[in-house]
């Protein structure tokens, strides 16, 4: 009588995980190559031959057949054996730009040439604690895009997907229905504050931005029909912030800035606040060590790029506490970032 194997329950061997681990940023460079060449959007909503799809992005369709078959491996693509076509599933059709909660922004500003430098000198930046954007192009981070406008877009096109993906998560775990003033201080060009305004109809908002992102944010405001409930004013969150507003929003700002810049961004919108006015802050709290969350990455991210970092709990407390400030809960949401409601001490 023949036995046949069954399927083991064991985990998986702790050798093939860290091979998992030790090649994955194969797997990344992959999917970043598939977005600039647009491969997803090639394809869309209609399969397409390996031999198309090498014509449309130019490159050898052979060579381009071992990459699809690589990402198929990890469900991003499938192939159809009998039309030998190409197709996207449902995480894949995440790579196509149009998307909802696309990642095609992301893929293309970590995929970036300086982004690959930066993390080949992490060393450097646990030598020193210093980012070595710096010390590799001669300026920080935000002069650098300043000085480069089309890596400067791309930038600013990946925080509006990473700002798409994180809305919905937002405004449905946190109720802004009491509000009739939001503010989103550094709120970019409004991806956050629209989703909160499309779901409230009675608020009004602003966003505090420079100068270059306010004329975007006007222009994306006009075309989601927002013009009258929401302007987007001009000014330096070192300096200043609109004064007495119902909510004050920092979605994905202080983990940019070490704890002294982070506490004069603070600072200025403790002294703009009502005593009832709240202030969320909109990022990853860090469970601490022993636990593995998203978090952790973004933190590795803000040693090398921007000298900023992630925050536990504990963190947030004593830092919002030096400005005037106390946290007066913590919101989880079903993504990354977390909300920190901050009032008045």
């Amino acid at each position: 009588m023949s036995q046949h194997l069954q399927p083991s329950s064991a985990p998986p061997p702790a050798t093939l995980i860290m091979n998992q681990m030790v090649y994955g940023f194969w797997v990344s460079r992959c999917l970043q190559i598939a977005a600039e060449l647009r491969l997803a959007d090639t394809i869309g909503d209609t399969p397409k031959t390996v031999e198309e799809l090498a014509t449309a992005s130019g490159t050898h369709a052979p060579s381009l057949a071992r990459m699809l078959r690589l990402l198929s491996g990890v469900g991003v693509m499938v192939k159809d054996e009998q039309t030998q076509r190409w197709a996207l599933t449902e995480m894949g059709a995440l790579l196509r730009k149009d998307h909802p909660g696309s990642v095609h922004g992301s893929l293309m500003a970590h995929g970036h040439p300086l982004s690959w430098r930066a993390w080949g000198e992490l060393k450097t930046s646990l030598t020193t604690g210093k980012p070595v954007v710096e010390q590799l192009v001669g300026e920080t981070f935000f002069e650098f895009l300043g000085s480069h406008p089309k890596d400067g877009a791309m930038f600013q096109e990946s925080m509006v997907a990473y700002q798409l993906q994180n809305a919905p998560a937002v405004v449905n775990a946190y109720d802004f229905s009491t509000a009739r003033t939001i503010c989103d201080v550094g709120g970019g060009t409004g991806a956050l504050l629209a989703h909160i305004l499309q779901r409230h109809p009675a608020a009004r908002g602003t966003i505090f931005e420079t100068p270059l992102v306010t004329k975007e944010a006007r222009a994306k405001l006009a075309e989601q029909g927002l013009t009258e409930r929401c302007d987007a004013i001009e000014g330096d969150f070192f300096a200043s912030s609109p004064k007495g507003q119902d909510i004050y929003i920092l979605s994905q700002i202080l983990h940019d800035w070490n704890d002294e810049n982070s506490l004069r961004i603070l600072t200025q919108i403790r002294q703009a606040m009502r005593p009832d006015s709240r202030l969320l802050i909109v990022e990853a709290v860090l469970p601490g060590d022993n636990a593995n969350h998203f978090g952790n990455l973004y933190d590795m991210a803000m040693l090398i790029l921007l000298g900023g970092k992630e925050r536990t709990e504990a963190e947030y407390k004593e830092l919002v506490a030096r400005a005037g400030l106390r946290v007066s809960r913590i919101v989880p949401t079903s993504m990354p970032p977390s909300i920190v409601e901050v009032v008045p001490a």
